[in-house]
C-alpha cells in the first residue's frame, strides 16, 4: 500500500556532513541548492534534488583555484551564504568573499557546470 505524502517519514538531517548556510532555488520541478564552504577548495557545492529529501551533488560551482582567491584568507573570512537563482534559462550563484571585501557571481546555463 503507498502512503500519502503526509505519511511519510526521512531522517534528518537530510544531507549528512557540514553543508551550512544552504541557499535553494526551484526550476520547475527541479530543487538546486548550494552552501557556504569557507576557505575550503574546492568551493559552492551544488546539489539537486525532485522531491527535497534526496539529494545528489553535482559538482562545485568554484572548481578552479582562479576562481576564487582565498591565499592568506582565515576560515571565518571565506565564502559565506551563497544563493542560487534561474531566470531566463541562466543558473546564477551570487555569494561573497569576506576577506577581499565583495560580493561575485558565477553564471552558468546548465547546474552541473560550466
Amino acid at each position: 500500500m503507498a502512503q500519502s505524502p503526509s505519511e511519510r517519514t526521512f531522517e534528518n538531517p537530510i544531507l549528512p556532513g557540514f553543508f551550512p548556510d544552504p541557499g535553494m532555488f526551484r526550476v520547475g520541478d527541479d530543487f538546486y541548492l548550494v552552501t557556504s564552504t569557507f576557505t575550503f577548495f574546492p568551493g559552492v557545492p551544488i546539489f539537486h534534488s525532485t522531491d527535497l529529501v534526496n539529494w545528489r551533488q553535482l559538482g562545485h560551482v568554484l572548481d578552479r583555484p582562479e576562481q576564487m582567491d582565498v591565499e592568506g584568507l582565515q576560515l571565518s573570512e571565506g565564502i559565506f551564504a551563497p544563493t542560487i537563482q534561474h531566470h531566463e534559462g541562466v543558473f546564477y550563484m551570487i555569494t561573497t568573499l569576506v576577506g577581499k571585501g565583495g560580493n561575485f557571481v558565477v553564471t552558468a546555463t546548465d547546474p552541473a557546470g560550466p
